[in-house]
């Protein structure tokens, strides 16, 4: 009897844990379980305060990140908020043995700006992988720091300790201008990366990624080496537009511009050339999906991003491709928002818009670390000459 006992008090107490895990709760006052959510409230840095509000039943409820939350199904408004960070915020709806995470990264309020060169730079551009920066050199000028002259690379996936005043990276030079006048300079010179990121086309030099070279390859024709690496870069194109579902797929083709998938391939950014309407890809409902709301018609000249995932298509109001530049956050989760002297990240959905950085800097010279840390700004900040340099704008 007392076996028969045990294994019942087992079994019980086994059904017991798993209603609680999914999300049931006992209510006292109807002295039964009932069914409810659960809300995982996480963010990056953690420690945040996280006000909830229901205001249906005048519901409110505080509490601070990281933790878990059973909540009764309905409408939810969630405040994430941590001292010295723009707030997030988002209406979230609960659903019964659901779980929704929030999953926030905070971005500090003010911006935290330190320098990464101080000899000038030169047409910066990122390589195809997001990991590199190429930059000229030509205003060394004094005898110890003229060898500084010359095509420098910034290894963004090297991981250094910043100090509080100067950020840290890994820098390779790999062309050295020759210290007599008249010799070849390619300080100046506009930069190619190649798909594969092992070379850069410097004019009608051709230089290796990842060593010093001081005689590199004279090409007479680089037209030729650009239109094959666009053959190699088209390819893969093509396999990220294969991604899609095929309905979509057909739409866009017909009715946007070039799409840019994000980091993780899961998203795609573009901006739409004629009036259309986005086919429904998935029937199904996606448990803890995205709540805000989407927008499948489409109207020319409007950005939008597509989620694979959730098959969702969202409007992104402050991010118009010919007005504001925008291009996705190492994350995959938000995009970067550049207009003249304010930098902006929001997220994918076009919510939460935190203002990083307010000045002036080049709009095509902005770039984010690999691990969501800094990003990279070029700016003539603190010159009396106008000269440029690179900065980083740091988050954590």
């Amino acid at each position: 009897m007392a076996v028969v006992f045990g294994i019942t008090l087992i079994l019980a107490g086994t059904v017991v844990a798993i209603l609680f895990a999914r999300g049931y709760n006992f209510d006292i006052s109807k002295k039964e379980l009932s069914s409810t959510g659960i809300l995982v409230a996480t963010s990056d840095p953690d420690g945040a305060g996280v006000n909830i509000v229901e205001t249906r039943h005048a519901l409110s409820v505080r509490s601070a990140t990281n933790s878990t939350l059973n909540l009764a199904p309905g409408t939810y408004k969630v405040k994430i908020q941590k001292d010295g960070f723009t707030p997030w915020e988002k209406s979230v709806e609960i659903k019964k043995e659901e779980v929704f995470k929030t999953n926030v990264f905070l971005f500090p309020a003010l911006s935290d700006l330190r320098p990464l060169t101080f000899t000038g730079a030169k047409n910066p551009i990122i390589s195809t992988d997001n990991t590199k920066i190429v930059y000229g050199v030509a205003s060394a000028s004094s005898q110890l720091s003229l060898n500084q002259n010359g095509i420098w690379i910034i290894d963004m996936g090297r991981v250094f300790v910043s100090s509080p005043i100067f950020s840290a990276a890994d820098f390779r030079q790999i062309y050295r201008n020759p210290a007599a006048a008249g010799t070849l300079s390619l300080s100046d010179t506009k930069f190619t990366w190649s798909p594969d990121n092992k070379q850069i086309l410097a004019g009608n030099y051709l230089l290796d990624a990842d060593r010093l070279d001081d005689t590199p390859t004279f090409i007479a024709s680089p037209g030729g080496i650009i239109a094959e690496w666009k053959i190699l870069l088209d390819a893969r194109k093509t396999a990220q537009n294969s991604k899609l579902p095929v309905n979509i797929k057909q739409i866009l083709a017909s009715n946007s511009g070039e799409l840019f998938f994000s980091p993780d391939e899961t998203k795609v950014l573009y901006t739409a050339t004629a009036s259309a309407t986005l086919p429904i890809a998935i029937t199904n409902d996606l448990p803890g999906k995205n709540p805000t709301p989407e927008n499948r018609k489409l109207s020319t000249g409007n950005t939008y991003v597509y989620d694979l995932k959730e098959d969702k298509n969202y409007e992104i109001v402050n991010c118009k491709l010919l007005i504001v530049n925008c291009k996705w956050f190492p994350s995959s989760r938000h995009l970067i928002s550049t207009a003249d002297n304010q930098i902006s990240i929001m997220e994918f959905d076009g919510t939460n818009k935190a203002v990083v950085f307010n000045g002036a800097f080049k709009k095509d010279a902005v770039f984010a670390w690999p691990n969501w840390s800094k990003l990279v700004i070029l700016t003539t900040l603190g010159s009396t000459t106008g000269m440029e340099n690179l900065y980083t704008v740091n988050f954590r």
